[in-house]
């Protein structure tokens, strides 16, 4: 077998309730619509039964491959962890909470074809996030497109999907929920192509969201970083 043509890697932390359905939909959604893919589904130091239930899953799927990260080390490593394995010619990435349509996937890589962009992701419009988790997200995107030049409603929005030699050509590194924004950033520094979709976002039915009080330090610490270290 060749080289796929699209490889999504998925960053599952304690997802046990939703990762076999995840899987299974995400799945059948790629095949539905006649795409050549892999999912790399990364098991990122999960303590529950995650790992196992991954495992399952790729035994019935020869498309799916299972990377084990052993101890967590951040959202981002997760996603690199995965990304570095994807074999196929477009990469990318989404999480694994479903609060995003999975059916959004199929219009983030066709845009990214039609228009020949280097990066394309989703923008959540519509959050059903606590009003103060809004409000912080509100001004982190403000923030960071201010200080950076970028132009995104949604610095954070996945699935993002990106051309492999974009990828290469970033040589990415955050470990942290910063890797989002490194990608926007880089691209804008870059100078590659970015198209956004926007969708309306769902509640977490189950499971439980990994980001609080210090994702926020992570985020200020990254972005201090960034403009005044990093500005190449």
């Amino acid at each position: 077998m060749g080289n796929p043509e699209l490889s999504l890697a998925i960053p599952l932390y304690n997802e046990e309730a939703n990762v076999a359905g995840l899987l299974g939909r995400l799945a059948k959604l790629l095949s539905a619509n006649n795409l050549d893919y892999e999912i790399i589904a990364v098991d990122n130091g999960s303590i529950d039964r995650t790992g196992e239930l991954i495992s399952e899953f790729a035994k019935r799927n020869m498309r799916v491959r299972k990377v084990v990260v052993k101890v967590n080390e951040g959202y981002g490593n997760g996603v690199l962890r995965g990304l570095h394995k994807c074999r196929g010619d477009f990469v990318g990435f989404l999480w694994g909470d479903n609060q995003i349509p999975l059916s959004i996937i199929i219009s983030v890589f066709k845009r990214l074809k039609r228009d020949d962009l280097d990066v394309c992701k989703v923008a959540r419009v519509s959050r059903t996030e606590g009003f103060l988790r809004r409000i912080a997200s509100f001004f982190y995107n403000i923030g960071v497109n201010l200080l950076f030049g970028i132009d995104s409603m949604d610095m954070n929005g996945c699935p993002k999907i990106m051309k492999k030699s974009v990828f290469k050509a970033m040589d990415l590194n955050s470990k942290d929920w910063f890797l989002d924004a490194e990608i926007m950033i880089k691209a804008k520094r870059m100078n590659f192509s970015v198209g956004e979709i926007p969708v309306k976002s769902k509640d977490r039915k189950a499971g439980k969201s990994s980001v609080n009080f210090f994702t926020a330090l992570e985020f200020a610490k990254n972005i201090f970083k960034y403009r005044f270290f990093f500005n190449k």
